[in-house]
C-alpha cells in the first residue's frame, strides 16, 4: 500500500559567518557563508488529499507560504493535479535569520518526493530549491556547509563539533530586504577564509570557531534595530558567552557556551526579561523524518 502521509522535522539554521562579496546586475547580493543546522525545528506533515494544495500554518497559511510554493513547483514538474495538504507546526521564529520558511519548503520537497516514490533526484530537488529561495538548498542538505552565490551553491565542510547555544530573539524582527538595503548604504564587500574555517572545524573544538565568527549584515540590522547590539553585548559581557553573533539578517542572536547547564542559566535570565529564548545545539543534518 502506498503511504499517504509523511511527517518531517525541518531544522533551523544559523550563519556562523556571513560575508557579502558583491552585488549582481539583478540586484541580488553575492555572499560567502558558513551555514549550520541547529536543533530548533518546525514539524511538517504532508498528506495526499483531494482538491488542490492547502497549507495550514496559522497566520502564515496559504499560497504565500514557501512550503505551498514548494508543493506547487513539485507537482507542476510532474504535471500532476494530486491534492496536497501541508500542516506546519511552527516553532522557528520568523524574521529571525534562522531560515524557518526555507526549512519548511525543503522539508515539503523531501516529504513529497518520498510520498511520490522519489520521482526526482537530489540534484533535481536542489534545482527546485534554488527557484524558491536562497536558503532552501542548504536546508535540503543541512549540517555544516560553505555557501556561495546567493546562498544556493554549497560546498562541504568538516562537521561542526556539538556546540551548545543559547538563542535570544527580540520581539521585533528584521526584514531581510531592508537589512540588505541598509547594508548597501554603508557596508563594504568582504570575504571569508575557507581554509581557516576548514581547519577550525576539523579541530573539533568550539573555541576554535570563536575568532572566525563574522556577519556583514550585523551593523546594518543593528542600525534598523539597535536592541540587537545590546543583546549581543549582554551575552558576551554579562552572560560570559565564548562568542555571540547575529544570525543571517537577524534579529536572533546566538551565544556559544561551554555547557548546556550554562545555556539554561543564561536562558532563565533572558526569560525573566520577556525575551524569546531557546537552548539548543548544532546538528549534523537538516531535515529528518518523524
Amino acid at each position: 500500500m502506498i503511504k499517504n502521509q509523511v511527517e518531517m522535522f525541518a531544522y533551523a539554521k544559523i550563519n556562523l559567518a556571513l560575508a557579502i562579496t558583491g552585488r549582481r546586475p539583478d540586484g541580488y547580493h553575492e555572499l560567502e557563508s558558513v551555514m549550520q543546522s541547529i536543533g530548533i525545528y518546525d514539524r511538517i506533515r504532508v498528506t495526499l488529499a483531494e482538491g488542490g494544495i492547502q497549507c495550514s500554518c496559522g497566520k502564515w497559511s496559504g499560497p504565500e507560504n514557501l512550503a505551498y510554493r514548494a508543493a506547487e513547483a513539485f507537482l507542476s514538474g510532474l504535471g500532476s493535479s494530486q491534492g496536497i495538504h501541508i500542516d506546519i507546526e511552527k516553532n522557528i521564529p520568523v524574521q529571525a535569520g534562522l531560515g524557518g520558511g526555507s526549512a519548511d519548503a525543503a522539508a515539503t520537497l523531501q516529504a513529497l518526493n518520498k510520498l511520490f516514490e522519489e520521482p526526482y533526484t537530489e540534484e533535481e530537488l536542489k534545482s527546485f530549491a534554488a527557484q524558491l529561495g536562497a536558503d532552501v538548498a542548504f536546508c535540503l542538505k543541512g549540517g555544516t556547509q560553505w555557501a556561495t552565490g546567493v546562498g544556493e551553491e554549497l560546498k562541504g565542510l568538516p562537521h561542526a563539533p556539538k556546540i551548545n547555544l543559547v538563542l535570544i530573539k527580540p520581539d521585533q524582527g528584521v526584514n531581510t530586504a531592508e537589512a540588505y538595503r541598509a547594508f548597501d548604504q554603508e557596508g563594504k564587500f568582504s570575504h571569508l577564509d575557507y581554509a581557516g574555517w576548514q581547519e577550525a572545524l576539523a579541530s573539533g573544538r568550539a573555541e576554535s570557531l570563536i575568532p572566525l565568527l563574522y556577519n556583514d549584515l550585523e551593523p546594518a540590522s543593528m542600525k534598523l534595530l539597535p536592541e540587537i547590539a545590546w543583546v549581543k553585548e549582554e551575552l558576551m559581557k554579562q552572560n560570559g558567552c565564548l562568542g555571540a553573533l547575529m544570525s543571517g539578517s537577524g534579529s536572533a542572536v546566538f551565544g556559544i557556551v561551554q555547557t548546556e547547564e550554562q545555556a539554561e542559566k543564561i536562558a532563565a535570565i533572558w526569560r525573566e526579561r520577556n525575551y524569546h529564548v531557546w537552548v539548543t545545539h548544532t546538528m549534523e543534518r537538516g531535515n529528518i523524518y518523524g
